[in-house]
């Protein structure tokens, strides 16, 4: 009898997921999947002080009770459910954690919570972390390919539908469920998998990033009991395709899993500013006009800011009166530079939003959509690029493009600056210096370590 390879996608991810080995990955694709672990463990362990952090500890401290699994960035342990809700939170709480653009999602501030609590319920080595750290990761972006930008555009946040089923097959990955249960894991959680662009700006921003993680690993959680699930998720008239993403399926996200790895095409994103995707550009062209012109920072009289449509449907606060809110904030994110020279972790603050320099630098800042921008000349190769103009006070202005920010896939952070956000992330957090040093050590070198726990868990 032939075997049939069967057309639901629920099962191809399945099967792929489950026969992945770390001997297929190539080496490119590893190096980046150790970037993209170290840097969403820091901002983790940074995210883990946050005040919406802090109470989702308190919450699972109570709602969740206590277990094994590693609350990043502090000394406490939950059940594993409860770590991925907790982490999944602190990696989305400063909004600084990596982007895809295969279909617009933080694929790894989900898929790391979950596999986390996996690894550290199974109890697995560090190969076994990175496995399914990637083929959760690789499972989200091909999905994200598959809906094409129709969902995100829809207003549905890809971070939380798509990062969910990713998240299944990571934790499914770890927890050794064969192709059958993996698949049942990824339908369980295509069932449920929400989320709206409508809390831009707002705590249940990141509180639904530790949700979307949380229900991946409890998806595979319960898929490994042998709970039921359909094989057609995706594909039923009532599922996922048809209700959240107007019955479109482009089918070579599937096809070219195992062939071309998403980690390297389109590649990952990873942040110099902990705040959206969509003001990167216009932070690096404002320093360097700057920096390159020497210009005196009280002189400036006004930052005009001409950007692509993903950017302005994403910065949706003018005006910020909260944290939260002015991480999608041009005006914030820009003033910043102007009243301070920078906008790090320790500015996105309540105290900061009052201080008056900074609302005086926010007002100078305008921002609008520009078609030519979203033409064929940057699109898609630039998807959130910004041209800023600087008007000194002296009628001089100053104008720079920036299509890649550093951390763009085509201009790409070094492993250098990576490893010292790392200890920025740490040393805001509280780390001794040596600690974050010997834990950065032994993620750049995943696949020798012994359990994940020994890793990461704060244990000064």
């Amino acid at each position: 009898m032939n075997n049939v390879v069967s057309e639901s996608v629920a099962e191809r991810l399945g099967v792929w997921t489950a026969g992945l080995t770390l001997s297929q990955v190539p080496d490119e694709a590893l190096h980046i999947a150790r970037r993209c672990i170290i840097d969403t463990s820091a901002v983790t362990i940074a995210g883990s002080r946050t005040p919406v952090a802090e109470r989702l500890h308190a919450h699972v401290a109570r709602e969740y009770g206590s277990g094994p699994c590693t609350l990043l960035g502090t000394t406490h342990s939950a059940s594993a459910t409860g770590a991925a809700l907790a982490n999944g939170v602190a990696s989305h709480a400063l909004d600084f954690d990596d982007t895809s653009y295969a279909g617009v999602l933080h694929g790894s501030t989900i898929v790391l919570p979950a596999v986390l609590a996996a690894a550290e319920h199974a109890d697995i080595n560090g190969a076994g972390f990175l496995e399914a750290f990637i083929a959760g990761s690789e499972a989200s972006y091909a999905i994200g390919l598959t809906l094409t930008e129709t969902h995100y555009m829809s207003g549905w946040w890809a971070t939380g539908t798509l990062g969910a089923i990713g998240a299944a097959a990571g934790a499914a990955k770890a927890l050794g469920l064969d192709a059958a249960g993996t698949s049942s894991a990824i339908s369980i959680a295509a069932l449920q998998a929400n989320g709206m662009i409508a809390m831009l700006g707002y705590d249940a921003k990141p509180i639904l990033a530790g949700q979307a993680s949380k229900l991946g690993l409890e998806s595979a959680l319960l898929a490994g009991q042998g709970n039921s699930s359909p094989g057609n998720a995706f594909e039923d008239p009532r599922g996922l395709l048809k209700l959240m993403n107007e019955g479109r399926q482009d089918s070579s996200g599937l096809n070219e899993l195992g062939k071309t790895w998403r980690l390297l095409e389109p590649g990952i994103a990873i942040k110099r500013a902990p705040l959206c995707s969509a003001t990167q550009a216009a932070i690096e062209v404002t320093e360097n006009l700057i920096s390159g012109n020497s210009l005196d920072r009280t002189e400036i009289k006004a930052v005009r800011c001409e950007v692509a449509h993903l950017v302005k449907i994403s910065l949706v606060h003018d005006q910020p009166e909260t944290p939260a809110q002015a991480q999608f904030s041009m005006p914030f994110a820009v003033g910043c530079i102007l009243a301070f020279g920078k906008v790090g972790p320790e500015q996105i603050t309540l105290e900061t939003l009052g201080i008056p320099a900074l609302q005086d630098a926010m007002a100078k800042v305008g921002m609008v959509e520009a078609d030519e921008l979203n033409g064929p000349d940057f699109q898609p190769a630039f998807p959130e690029c910004a041209r800023v103009t600087i008007t000194m006070s002296n009628g001089d202005n100053f104008t720079g493009f920036l299509g890649a920010p550093t951390g763009m896939p085509s201009n790409p952070m070094s492993d250098d600056e990576l490893s010292g956000k790392f200890r920025n992330c740490a040393d805001y957090a509280g780390w001794q210096e040596n600690r974050a040093a010997r834990t950065l050590a032994q993620l750049w070198d995943i696949e020798t370590a012994g359990p994940v726990s020994t890793i990461l868990r704060d244990d000064a």
